[in-house]
């Protein structure tokens, strides 16, 4: 029969991992829900992000998310311990979402099985960052503590900068950490947001989307020091000429040991950022 890995990881929908490069690295993904008109629907499962966006203009009030169900964790976690030993779940940040308190009540459920949940204090392409070395590490055949040691090393660098059409959404959906006098001086302007620790905190504005970017561009430069090499991912929603672009600019002016372009923000995330949202996620690679 077929060896069973020592570790599977689980994360949930808001890393925006391509589901070929989900399958190809054995992570597995549970659904965050999304609740439009009082029906619940799964993140990416019963509403596509192309289904979304289309309908997003439309929709008054905004549709609330409501973090993954316990039983679609229930479900990854069965499909994950049939393929490894022991599993690493790793979530979406708490202070954003119930997805982490719902992960845990989920390992409850399998009290012999050998899960471990851990709060990424992040979200989409940060997120994903820690879900593709964690499973890469997985697949190298590194042990259970080896692999939550890097995923613990990887959190407090991993930064998200990203620029949104609007802070509209972000305001409405009541995620944003920045006093009522700043949203104020950021109206008419494109908005440059960092993720990090658990909170999305305006940290600059531009009149247009290419001072916006590269705004953020020189943000991270600064961030990143010369000559290092970083991890990066580039988050989008429904802006894939611009991702390109911005690809391209990240390849050209940093030393990227990995560079992704994930999905379309997932409709949980597009609900709180909007569509037009750029941006990326990156840590300085560990030397050793």
């Amino acid at each position: 029969g077929s060896m069973r890995r020592k570790i599977a990881i689980v994360t949930d929908t808001t890393t925006d991992i391509p589901q070929e490069m989900a399958e190809e690295m054995g992570i597995f993904v549970a659904p965050l829900t999304l609740i439009i008109g009082g029906k619940p629907y799964r993140d990416k499962v019963d509403i596509s992000s192309a289904e979304f966006y289309r309908m997003l203009p439309d929709l008054d009030p905004l549709p609330t998310t409501s973090g993954v169900n316990p039983d679609d964790f229930l479900e990854a976690y069965q499909k994950a311990l049939a393929e490894a030993e022991s599993v690493i779940c790793l979530t979406v940040a708490a202070a954003l979402s119930m997805t982490f308190s719902s992960a845990c009540s989920a390992r409850e459920k399998l009290p012999q099985a050998d899960i471990t949940v851990v709060d990424s204090q992040t979200a989409v392409a940060g997120e994903a960052l820690i879900a593709l070395a964690a499973a890469r590490a997985a697949q190298e055949g590194k042990g259970k503590a080896e692999v939550l040691n890097l995923i613990h090393d990887l959190i407090p660098r991993v930064d998200v900068l990203l620029t949104a059409d609007t802070l509209e959404y972000l305001h409405r959906g009541g995620r944003l950490t920045a006093p009522q006098a700043l949203l104020g001086k950021l109206l008419g302007f494109r908005p440059i947001l960092r993720l990090r620790d658990g909170k999305i905190v305006p940290i600059g504005r531009a009149r247009s989307r290419r001072q916006s970017i590269a705004q953020l561009l020189t943000i991270m430069e600064g961030e990143v020091g010369q000559g290092k090499e970083i991890c990066a991912a580039i988050m989008h929603a429904l802006a894939l000429e611009e991702t390109m672009k911005l690809k391209d600019q990240v390849a050209e002016r940093f030393r990227c040991r990995e560079l992704h372009v994930l999905d379309d923000l997932g409709p949980v995330a597009g609900t709180h950022l909007g569509p037009g949202t750029l941006g990326v996620g990156y840590y300085v690679c560990p030397t050793n």
